[in-house]
Protein backbone atom coordinates (compact mmCIF):
# COMPACT_ATOMS: atom_id res chain seq x y z
CA UNK A 1 0.00 0.00 0.00
CA UNK A 2 3.05 2.30 -0.22
CA UNK A 3 1.86 3.85 -3.47
CA UNK A 4 -1.59 4.54 -2.02
CA UNK A 5 0.02 6.27 0.97
CA UNK A 6 2.19 8.33 -1.38
CA UNK A 7 -0.95 9.25 -3.35
CA UNK A 8 -2.74 10.30 -0.16
CA UNK A 9 0.19 12.43 0.96
CA UNK A 10 0.37 14.16 -2.42
CA UNK A 11 -3.25 15.17 -1.92
CA UNK A 12 -2.30 16.82 1.36
CA UNK A 13 -4.59 14.47 3.29
CA UNK A 14 -4.12 11.82 5.92
CA UNK A 15 -6.55 9.70 3.91
CA UNK A 16 -7.90 9.69 0.36
CA UNK A 17 -11.54 10.36 -0.41
CA UNK A 18 -11.39 8.02 -3.41
CA UNK A 19 -10.74 4.48 -2.20
CA UNK A 20 -8.12 2.65 -4.25
CA UNK A 21 -6.22 -0.54 -4.47
CA UNK A 22 -2.59 -0.26 -5.54
CA UNK A 23 -3.36 -1.56 -9.03
CA UNK A 24 -5.91 1.22 -9.62
CA UNK A 25 -3.45 4.09 -9.17
CA UNK A 26 -1.09 5.24 -11.90
CA UNK A 27 1.35 8.08 -11.64
CA UNK A 28 3.09 10.07 -14.35
CA UNK A 29 6.20 12.22 -14.01
CA UNK A 30 5.70 15.96 -14.40
CA UNK A 31 8.30 18.78 -14.37
CA UNK A 32 6.03 21.07 -12.33
CA UNK A 33 4.46 18.74 -9.75
CA UNK A 34 7.05 15.90 -9.74
CA UNK A 35 4.33 13.25 -10.03
CA UNK A 36 0.66 13.34 -11.00
CA UNK A 37 -1.60 10.60 -9.61
CA UNK A 38 -4.91 9.51 -11.12
CA UNK A 39 -7.06 6.45 -10.58
CA UNK A 40 -8.40 4.26 -13.38
CA UNK A 41 -11.62 6.28 -13.69
CA UNK A 42 -9.50 9.21 -14.88
CA UNK A 43 -7.10 7.19 -17.04
CA UNK A 44 -10.07 5.80 -18.98
CA UNK A 45 -10.59 9.32 -20.32
CA UNK A 46 -6.91 9.82 -21.13
CA UNK A 47 -6.03 6.46 -22.69
CA UNK A 48 -7.73 6.72 -26.08
CA UNK A 49 -6.73 8.10 -29.51
CA UNK A 50 -9.01 11.15 -29.32
CA UNK A 51 -7.37 12.43 -26.15
CA UNK A 52 -3.84 11.46 -27.17
CA UNK A 53 -3.93 13.92 -30.12
CA UNK A 54 -3.13 16.62 -27.55
CA UNK A 55 0.43 15.27 -27.47
CA UNK A 56 0.84 16.76 -30.95
CA UNK A 57 -0.52 20.24 -30.26
CA UNK A 58 1.90 22.74 -28.77
CA UNK A 59 0.60 24.65 -25.80
CA UNK A 60 1.96 27.99 -27.04
CA UNK A 61 1.41 27.52 -30.76
CA UNK A 62 4.07 29.35 -32.79
CA UNK A 63 5.83 30.77 -29.72
CA UNK A 64 8.53 28.08 -29.87
CA UNK A 65 9.80 29.69 -33.09
CA UNK A 66 10.84 32.65 -30.92
CA UNK A 67 11.25 31.19 -27.42
CA UNK A 68 13.10 27.94 -27.98
CA UNK A 69 12.05 26.22 -24.76
CA UNK A 70 8.31 26.59 -25.32
CA UNK A 71 7.78 23.14 -26.83
CA UNK A 72 5.42 21.73 -24.21
CA UNK A 73 2.04 20.43 -25.33
CA UNK A 74 -1.63 20.69 -24.51
CA UNK A 75 -1.41 17.12 -23.20
CA UNK A 76 0.97 18.11 -20.38
CA UNK A 77 -1.07 21.20 -19.55
CA UNK A 78 -4.38 19.32 -19.41
CA UNK A 79 -2.96 16.68 -17.08
CA UNK A 80 -1.61 19.47 -14.88
CA UNK A 81 -5.01 21.18 -14.75
CA UNK A 82 -6.68 17.88 -13.85
CA UNK A 83 -4.10 17.35 -11.10
CA UNK A 84 -4.72 20.80 -9.60
CA UNK A 85 -8.50 20.42 -9.92
CA UNK A 86 -8.31 17.13 -8.01
CA UNK A 87 -6.16 18.69 -5.29
CA UNK A 88 -8.30 21.83 -5.06
CA UNK A 89 -11.68 20.19 -4.53
CA UNK A 90 -10.16 17.58 -2.21
CA UNK A 91 -8.63 20.32 -0.03
CA UNK A 92 -11.98 22.13 0.16
CA UNK A 93 -13.72 18.94 1.26
CA UNK A 94 -11.01 18.39 3.87
CA UNK A 95 -11.50 21.90 5.28
CA UNK A 96 -15.30 21.70 5.13
CA UNK A 97 -16.36 18.03 5.22
CA UNK A 98 -19.99 19.01 5.83
CA UNK A 99 -20.41 20.44 2.30
CA UNK A 100 -21.45 17.06 0.84
CA UNK A 101 -21.98 13.44 1.79
CA UNK A 102 -19.17 10.93 1.26
CA UNK A 103 -20.67 9.43 -1.90
CA UNK A 104 -21.24 12.88 -3.43
CA UNK A 105 -17.69 13.89 -2.51
CA UNK A 106 -16.19 10.94 -4.36
CA UNK A 107 -18.36 11.57 -7.41
CA UNK A 108 -17.69 15.32 -7.50
CA UNK A 109 -13.92 14.86 -7.11
CA UNK A 110 -13.94 12.52 -10.10
CA UNK A 111 -16.07 14.79 -12.30
CA UNK A 112 -14.19 18.00 -11.48
CA UNK A 113 -10.88 16.21 -12.14
CA UNK A 114 -12.13 14.99 -15.54
CA UNK A 115 -13.29 18.54 -16.37
CA UNK A 116 -9.74 19.72 -15.79
CA UNK A 117 -8.39 16.87 -17.91
CA UNK A 118 -10.62 17.62 -20.93
CA UNK A 119 -10.94 21.41 -20.73
CA UNK A 120 -8.62 22.00 -23.74
CA UNK A 121 -9.55 18.86 -25.66
CA UNK A 122 -10.86 20.90 -28.62
CA UNK A 123 -7.81 22.99 -29.48
CA UNK A 124 -6.86 22.92 -33.14
CA UNK A 125 -3.42 23.10 -34.78
CA UNK A 126 -1.14 25.69 -33.17
CA UNK A 127 -3.67 26.31 -30.40
CA UNK A 128 -5.21 29.80 -30.44
CA UNK A 129 -4.09 30.59 -33.98
CA UNK A 130 -6.69 28.11 -35.21
CA UNK A 131 -9.75 29.60 -33.49
CA UNK A 132 -8.61 33.25 -33.27
CA UNK A 133 -7.22 33.69 -36.79
CA UNK A 134 -8.10 30.89 -39.20
CA UNK A 135 -11.71 30.02 -38.41
CA UNK A 136 -13.01 33.64 -38.31
CA UNK A 137 -11.55 34.17 -41.81
CA UNK A 138 -13.24 31.02 -43.10
CA UNK A 139 -16.67 31.28 -41.52
CA UNK A 140 -17.51 35.02 -41.61
CA UNK A 141 -20.13 34.20 -39.02
CA UNK A 142 -21.49 36.49 -36.32
CA UNK A 143 -21.49 33.50 -33.98
CA UNK A 144 -17.79 32.81 -33.47
CA UNK A 145 -16.62 29.23 -33.10
CA UNK A 146 -14.28 28.57 -30.18
CA UNK A 147 -12.22 25.62 -28.98
CA UNK A 148 -14.49 25.13 -25.95
CA UNK A 149 -17.24 24.09 -28.36
CA UNK A 150 -14.88 21.56 -29.91
CA UNK A 151 -13.91 20.30 -26.45
CA UNK A 152 -17.56 19.54 -25.74
CA UNK A 153 -18.02 17.96 -29.18
CA UNK A 154 -14.98 15.68 -28.80
CA UNK A 155 -15.82 14.70 -25.23
CA UNK A 156 -19.33 13.71 -26.32
CA UNK A 157 -17.75 11.76 -29.18
CA UNK A 158 -15.44 9.98 -26.74
CA UNK A 159 -18.43 9.13 -24.54
CA UNK A 160 -20.25 7.57 -27.51
CA UNK A 161 -17.22 5.73 -28.91
CA UNK A 162 -15.35 4.51 -25.82
CA UNK A 163 -16.28 3.07 -22.46
CA UNK A 164 -15.52 5.97 -20.11
CA UNK A 165 -17.51 4.68 -17.15
CA UNK A 166 -19.67 7.82 -17.05
CA UNK A 167 -23.39 8.52 -17.17
CA UNK A 168 -24.81 11.02 -19.65
CA UNK A 169 -25.77 13.49 -16.92
CA UNK A 170 -22.17 13.33 -15.66
CA UNK A 171 -20.88 14.13 -19.15
CA UNK A 172 -23.22 17.13 -19.32
CA UNK A 173 -22.01 18.34 -15.92
CA UNK A 174 -18.36 18.02 -17.00
CA UNK A 175 -19.09 20.04 -20.16
CA UNK A 176 -20.76 22.72 -18.03
CA UNK A 177 -17.68 22.85 -15.77
CA UNK A 178 -15.44 23.31 -18.83
CA UNK A 179 -17.59 26.25 -19.97
CA UNK A 180 -17.87 27.61 -16.42
CA UNK A 181 -21.63 27.85 -16.91
CA UNK A 182 -24.07 26.16 -14.54
CA UNK A 183 -26.96 27.08 -16.87
CA UNK A 184 -25.85 24.32 -19.25
CA UNK A 185 -27.23 21.61 -16.95
CA UNK A 186 -30.76 21.28 -15.63
CA UNK A 187 -29.88 20.72 -11.97
CA UNK A 188 -27.31 23.52 -12.01
CA UNK A 189 -25.22 22.12 -9.16
CA UNK A 190 -23.55 24.40 -6.64
CA UNK A 191 -21.91 27.46 -8.15
CA UNK A 192 -18.59 26.98 -6.34
CA UNK A 193 -17.87 23.88 -8.43
CA UNK A 194 -17.62 26.19 -11.46
CA UNK A 195 -14.94 28.31 -9.75
CA UNK A 196 -12.37 25.50 -9.98
CA UNK A 197 -11.66 24.82 -13.68
CA UNK A 198 -13.11 27.84 -15.54
CA UNK A 199 -13.86 30.64 -13.10
CA UNK A 200 -16.05 33.28 -14.74
CA UNK A 201 -16.42 35.28 -11.52
CA UNK A 202 -12.85 36.40 -10.91
CA UNK A 203 -10.53 34.34 -13.12
CA UNK A 204 -8.73 32.42 -10.36
CA UNK A 205 -8.88 28.84 -11.57
CA UNK A 206 -6.58 25.87 -11.97
CA UNK A 207 -6.36 26.33 -15.74
CA UNK A 208 -4.77 29.75 -15.30
CA UNK A 209 -2.52 28.64 -12.46
CA UNK A 210 -1.15 25.70 -14.42
CA UNK A 211 -0.48 27.52 -17.67
CA UNK A 212 1.26 30.37 -15.84
CA UNK A 213 3.46 27.99 -13.86
CA UNK A 214 4.10 25.63 -16.78
CA UNK A 215 4.76 28.34 -19.36
CA UNK A 216 7.11 30.19 -17.00
CA UNK A 217 8.99 26.95 -16.38
CA UNK A 218 9.53 26.22 -20.08
CA UNK A 219 10.31 29.86 -20.86
CA UNK A 220 12.97 29.93 -18.16
CA UNK A 221 11.18 32.63 -16.17
CA UNK A 222 10.44 32.44 -12.44
CA UNK A 223 6.70 32.03 -11.81
CA UNK A 224 4.83 34.52 -9.66
CA UNK A 225 3.19 31.85 -7.58
CA UNK A 226 5.58 28.96 -7.15
CA UNK A 227 3.25 26.78 -5.17
CA UNK A 228 -0.52 27.16 -5.43
CA UNK A 229 -0.99 24.41 -2.88
CA UNK A 230 -0.92 26.70 0.15
CA UNK A 231 -3.75 28.75 -1.35
CA UNK A 232 -5.79 25.62 -2.09
CA UNK A 233 -5.23 24.20 1.37
CA UNK A 234 -6.67 27.31 3.02
CA UNK A 235 -9.52 28.07 0.60
CA UNK A 236 -13.07 27.91 1.91
CA UNK A 237 -16.55 27.95 0.41
CA UNK A 238 -18.60 30.85 1.80
CA UNK A 239 -22.04 31.66 0.37
CA UNK A 240 -21.46 29.20 -2.50
CA UNK A 241 -18.19 30.88 -3.60
CA UNK A 242 -14.56 29.89 -3.10
CA UNK A 243 -12.86 32.47 -0.87
CA UNK A 244 -9.21 32.94 0.08
CA UNK A 245 -7.34 34.08 3.19
CA UNK A 246 -7.12 37.88 3.14
CA UNK A 247 -3.39 37.86 3.87
CA UNK A 248 -2.79 36.35 0.41
CA UNK A 249 -4.44 39.24 -1.47
CA UNK A 250 -1.21 40.59 -2.95
CA UNK A 251 -0.03 37.09 -3.92
CA UNK A 252 -3.23 36.73 -5.93
CA UNK A 253 -2.73 40.16 -7.49
CA UNK A 254 0.77 39.08 -8.53
CA UNK A 255 -0.78 36.08 -10.29
CA UNK A 256 -2.80 38.44 -12.51
CA UNK A 257 0.22 40.68 -12.99
CA UNK A 258 2.31 37.73 -14.20
CA UNK A 259 -0.45 36.82 -16.65
CA UNK A 260 -0.33 40.37 -18.04
CA UNK A 261 3.46 40.22 -18.45
CA UNK A 262 3.27 36.86 -20.22
CA UNK A 263 0.75 38.23 -22.70
CA UNK A 264 2.75 41.40 -23.22
CA UNK A 265 6.15 39.76 -23.67
CA UNK A 266 5.49 36.20 -24.84
CA UNK A 267 1.98 35.31 -26.02
CA UNK A 268 1.60 38.45 -28.17
CA UNK A 269 5.23 38.64 -29.27
CA UNK A 270 5.45 40.46 -32.62
CA UNK A 271 7.58 37.86 -34.39
CA UNK A 272 5.38 35.07 -33.09
CA UNK A 273 2.36 36.91 -34.50
CA UNK A 274 4.14 37.21 -37.87
CA UNK A 275 4.55 33.43 -37.87
CA UNK A 276 0.90 32.98 -36.85
CA UNK A 277 -0.14 34.95 -39.93
CA UNK A 278 2.05 32.68 -42.06
CA UNK A 279 0.56 29.54 -40.51
CA UNK A 280 -2.90 30.94 -41.11
CA UNK A 281 -2.10 31.64 -44.77
CA UNK A 282 -0.77 28.10 -45.19
CA UNK A 283 -4.00 26.58 -43.92
CA UNK A 284 -6.19 29.08 -45.79
CA UNK A 285 -4.55 28.16 -49.09
CA UNK A 286 -5.43 24.46 -48.67
CA UNK A 287 -8.88 24.85 -47.14
CA UNK A 288 -10.48 23.71 -50.40
CA UNK A 289 -8.73 20.37 -49.80
CA UNK A 290 -9.03 19.93 -46.03
CA UNK A 291 -12.24 21.96 -45.44
CA UNK A 292 -11.29 23.14 -41.94
CA UNK A 293 -14.49 25.19 -41.69
CA UNK A 294 -16.49 21.97 -41.99
CA UNK A 295 -14.48 19.45 -40.00
CA UNK A 296 -14.66 21.60 -36.86
CA UNK A 297 -18.19 20.17 -36.63
CA UNK A 298 -17.17 16.60 -37.55
CA UNK A 299 -15.52 14.94 -34.53
CA UNK A 300 -14.36 11.81 -36.36
CA UNK A 301 -12.24 14.03 -38.65
CA UNK A 302 -11.39 16.84 -36.25
CA UNK A 303 -9.87 14.42 -33.73
CA UNK A 304 -7.13 13.63 -36.28
CA UNK A 305 -6.16 17.28 -36.79
CA UNK A 306 -3.02 18.52 -35.02
CA UNK A 307 0.24 20.44 -35.58
CA UNK A 308 1.54 17.76 -37.95
CA UNK A 309 -0.76 19.20 -40.64
CA UNK A 310 2.09 21.51 -41.73
CA UNK A 311 4.44 18.61 -42.48
CA UNK A 312 1.61 16.76 -44.23
CA UNK A 313 1.07 19.75 -46.51
CA UNK A 314 4.80 20.20 -47.12
CA UNK A 315 5.23 16.58 -48.22
CA UNK A 316 2.06 16.47 -50.35
CA UNK A 317 2.22 16.41 -54.15
CA UNK A 318 0.16 18.45 -56.57
CA UNK A 319 -0.13 22.04 -57.83
CA UNK A 320 -2.90 22.78 -55.33
CA UNK A 321 -0.27 22.69 -52.57
CA UNK A 322 2.19 25.06 -54.29
CA UNK A 323 1.20 28.27 -52.49
CA UNK A 324 1.19 26.64 -49.07
CA UNK A 325 4.53 24.94 -49.69
CA UNK A 326 6.07 28.24 -50.80
CA UNK A 327 5.07 29.84 -47.47
CA UNK A 328 6.36 26.82 -45.55
CA UNK A 329 9.69 27.19 -47.36
CA UNK A 330 9.82 30.87 -46.37
CA UNK A 331 9.09 29.87 -42.79
CA UNK A 332 11.88 27.30 -42.70
CA UNK A 333 14.30 29.72 -44.37
CA UNK A 334 13.35 32.34 -41.75
CA UNK A 335 12.05 34.70 -44.43
CA UNK A 336 9.21 35.81 -42.21
CA UNK A 337 6.42 38.30 -42.64
CA UNK A 338 7.42 41.66 -41.17
CA UNK A 339 6.01 43.79 -38.39
CA UNK A 340 5.28 47.36 -39.57
CA UNK A 341 3.76 49.40 -36.76
CA UNK A 342 1.61 49.36 -33.65
CA UNK A 343 -0.80 51.70 -31.91
CA UNK A 344 -1.74 51.33 -28.24
CA UNK A 345 -5.25 52.59 -27.60
CA UNK A 346 -7.47 52.98 -24.52
CA UNK A 347 -9.70 50.12 -23.48
CA UNK A 348 -12.84 52.21 -24.08
CA UNK A 349 -12.08 52.77 -27.78
CA UNK A 350 -14.46 50.95 -30.14
CA UNK A 351 -12.64 49.56 -33.17
CA UNK A 352 -13.76 48.35 -36.56
CA UNK A 353 -12.98 44.85 -37.81
CA UNK A 354 -9.48 43.99 -39.01
CA UNK A 355 -10.72 43.91 -42.61
CA UNK A 356 -12.26 47.40 -42.41
CA UNK A 357 -9.14 48.84 -40.78
CA UNK A 358 -7.06 47.32 -43.56
CA UNK A 359 -9.36 48.85 -46.18
CA UNK A 360 -8.96 52.27 -44.57
CA UNK A 361 -5.18 51.92 -44.46
CA UNK A 362 -5.28 51.16 -48.19
CA UNK A 363 -7.35 54.31 -48.73
CA UNK A 364 -4.49 56.40 -47.29
CA UNK A 365 -1.94 54.70 -49.55
CA UNK A 366 -0.42 57.00 -52.22
CA UNK A 367 -1.48 56.11 -55.74
CA UNK A 368 2.14 55.61 -56.74
CA UNK A 369 2.61 52.83 -54.20
CA UNK A 370 2.37 49.37 -55.69
CA UNK A 371 0.76 47.56 -52.79
CA UNK A 372 -1.52 44.55 -52.94
CA UNK A 373 -4.11 44.59 -50.15
CA UNK A 374 -3.58 40.86 -49.61
CA UNK A 375 -0.01 41.64 -48.52
CA UNK A 376 -1.24 43.64 -45.51
CA UNK A 377 -2.33 42.02 -42.23
CA UNK A 378 -4.07 43.83 -39.38
CA UNK A 379 -4.26 42.35 -35.92
CA UNK A 380 -6.02 43.89 -32.96
CA UNK A 381 -6.24 42.59 -29.45
CA UNK A 382 -6.69 43.29 -25.79
CA UNK A 383 -4.24 42.57 -23.03
CA UNK A 384 -4.67 43.16 -19.34
CA UNK A 385 -5.08 41.64 -15.93
CA UNK A 386 -8.07 39.58 -17.03
CA UNK A 387 -10.92 41.71 -15.65
CA UNK A 388 -11.58 44.40 -18.28
CA UNK A 389 -10.27 47.64 -16.79
CA UNK A 390 -10.87 46.86 -13.15
CA UNK A 391 -8.42 45.74 -10.51
CA UNK A 392 -8.97 41.96 -10.44
CA UNK A 393 -8.64 41.92 -6.66
CA UNK A 394 -11.98 43.76 -6.42
CA UNK A 395 -13.69 40.69 -7.90
CA UNK A 396 -12.18 38.24 -5.41
CA UNK A 397 -13.68 37.43 -2.03
CA UNK A 398 -11.61 36.72 1.06
CA UNK A 399 -12.04 35.80 4.70
CA UNK A 400 -10.15 36.62 7.89
CA UNK A 401 -8.72 34.00 10.18
CA UNK A 402 -10.75 35.46 13.03
CA UNK A 403 -14.05 34.75 11.23
CA UNK A 404 -13.81 32.03 8.61
CA UNK A 405 -17.50 32.22 7.70
CA UNK A 406 -17.59 35.94 6.83
CA UNK A 407 -17.04 36.75 3.14
CA UNK A 408 -15.09 39.97 2.50
CA UNK A 409 -14.90 41.63 -0.90
CA UNK A 410 -11.40 42.40 -2.18
CA UNK A 411 -10.34 46.04 -2.06
CA UNK A 412 -7.39 47.50 -3.94
CA UNK A 413 -6.90 50.22 -1.31
CA UNK A 414 -6.01 47.57 1.26
CA UNK A 415 -3.81 45.53 -1.12
CA UNK A 416 -1.17 48.08 -2.11
CA UNK A 417 -0.77 51.76 -2.97
CA UNK A 418 1.63 50.86 -5.81
CA UNK A 419 -0.94 49.65 -8.35
CA UNK A 420 -1.52 50.57 -12.02
CA UNK A 421 -4.03 53.26 -12.97
CA UNK A 422 -5.23 51.13 -15.89
CA UNK A 423 -5.69 47.36 -15.92
CA UNK A 424 -6.16 46.71 -19.63
CA UNK A 425 -5.25 48.11 -23.02
CA UNK A 426 -6.00 47.53 -26.68
CA UNK A 427 -3.66 47.54 -29.62
CA UNK A 428 -3.65 47.52 -33.41
CA UNK A 429 -0.70 45.94 -35.19
CA UNK A 430 0.12 45.90 -38.87
CA UNK A 431 2.23 43.26 -40.65
CA UNK A 432 3.19 42.72 -44.28
CA UNK A 433 4.23 39.67 -46.26
CA UNK A 434 6.36 41.75 -48.64
CA UNK A 435 9.31 43.59 -47.09
CA UNK A 436 9.36 46.07 -50.00
CA UNK A 437 6.10 47.73 -48.93
CA UNK A 438 6.93 48.43 -45.27
CA UNK A 439 7.48 52.18 -45.69
CA UNK A 440 4.31 53.07 -47.65
CA UNK A 441 2.19 50.89 -45.37
CA UNK A 442 3.73 52.49 -42.29
CA UNK A 443 2.96 55.99 -43.59
CA UNK A 444 -0.60 55.01 -44.50
CA UNK A 445 -1.13 53.52 -41.02
CA UNK A 446 0.18 56.73 -39.46
CA UNK A 447 -2.40 58.74 -41.43
CA UNK A 448 -5.12 56.30 -40.38
CA UNK A 449 -4.20 56.74 -36.70
CA UNK A 450 -4.10 60.55 -36.98
CA UNK A 451 -7.49 60.78 -38.68
CA UNK A 452 -9.38 57.96 -36.95
CA UNK A 453 -7.77 57.71 -33.51
CA UNK A 454 -6.49 61.25 -33.04
CA UNK A 455 -2.81 60.45 -32.49
CA UNK A 456 0.24 59.14 -34.31
CA UNK A 457 1.75 55.76 -33.46
CA UNK A 458 5.17 55.79 -31.86
CA UNK A 459 8.03 55.33 -34.30
CA UNK A 460 8.81 51.64 -34.22
CA UNK A 461 12.20 50.14 -33.50
CA UNK A 462 11.91 47.13 -35.78
CA UNK A 463 14.32 44.26 -35.38
CA UNK A 464 16.46 43.89 -38.48
CA UNK A 465 17.46 40.36 -39.40
CA UNK A 466 21.25 40.43 -39.88
CA UNK A 467 22.56 39.57 -43.31
CA UNK A 468 23.69 36.00 -43.66
CA UNK A 469 27.46 35.55 -43.68
CA UNK A 470 28.90 33.88 -46.79
CA UNK A 471 29.15 30.13 -46.52
CA UNK A 472 32.73 28.95 -45.96
CA UNK A 473 33.72 26.18 -48.36
CA UNK A 474 37.53 26.36 -48.25
CA UNK A 475 38.49 25.68 -44.64
CA UNK A 476 42.21 25.70 -45.49
CA UNK A 477 42.11 29.50 -45.66
CA UNK A 478 40.93 29.88 -42.07
CA UNK A 479 43.71 30.89 -39.68
CA UNK A 480 43.49 29.62 -36.14
CA UNK A 481 44.77 31.91 -33.39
Amino acid sequence: MAEQEEYSQCQGLGYTLIKHSKSEIRKISDPIYDFIYFDQAIWKVIDNPVYQRLRNIKQLGTTSWVFQGANHTRFEHCLGVGHLAQQFITSIYKNQPYLDGEEDKRRNIKLVTIAGIVHDLGHGPFSHMFDNLLIPKLTNSSELWCHEQASEMLFNYMYDKYSLGLEKDEVNFINALVHGDNNKVSNGKKQWFYDIVSNKRNGIDVDRVDYIRRDCHHLGQPPSIKDFQYLMQESRVIDDEICYPQRYAFNIFDLFNTRYKLFKIVYLNRISQCIEQMMCDILLSVNSIYKFDQIIYEPEKYCKLNDSIIEQIDSAEGPEYAKAQAIIKRLKMRELYKFVSEALIPQSTILQSNEKIRDEIMAYMPSSAQVNIDEIYVSQGKVGFGSNNENPINLVHFYKGSDQDLKIQGNDTTTSFCLPKQFSEKFIRVFVSNVQIIQPVEKAFELYCKNKLGFSPINQDRYQTPQKAPVVTDFSQIKLT
